[in-house]
């Protein structure tokens, strides 16, 4: 059983967050990494970001440019897909119905306190 709930979040949250940040514009990790805190409010593992990244490439929401560097190791740019277009709409929708229940349980549970 938890013994504290502020930590606990929608699992693999970050995903999306992801997805609407590249619908906007073709980014770098370290960036998204950045926006991710300051756009979505989420704060993600580095690692974690980039084994997400890979795996969104390997199922085809992503793609991925290596870019030169001219201080340092080569980039990688990350693009939205097509098919990451319409997996990002799939979590909206889904983190709408996930909304609307958890307004009504904080909603009962405010009317009975």
């Amino acid at each position: 059983m938890r013994t504290n709930c502020s930590q606990v979040v929608v699992e693999n949250f970050f995903e999306p967050g992801i997805l609407y940040l590249l619908l906007k514009k073709s980014s770098y990790g370290y960036e998204i990494k950045k926006a991710l805190k300051n756009d979505c409010i989420c704060e993600v593992n580095i690692g974690n970001l980039y084994r997400c990244f890979s795996r969104m490439q390997k199922h085809g929401y992503i793609s991925r440019e290596s870019m030169k560097s001219k201080i340092g190791p080569k980039r990688y740019s990350y693009t939205i897909t097509q098919k990451g277009k319409i997996y990002l709409a799939t979590w909206i929708e889904s983190l709408k119905k996930q909304k609307k229940v958890i307004s009504s349980l904080i909603n009962n549970y405010q009317k009975i306190i």
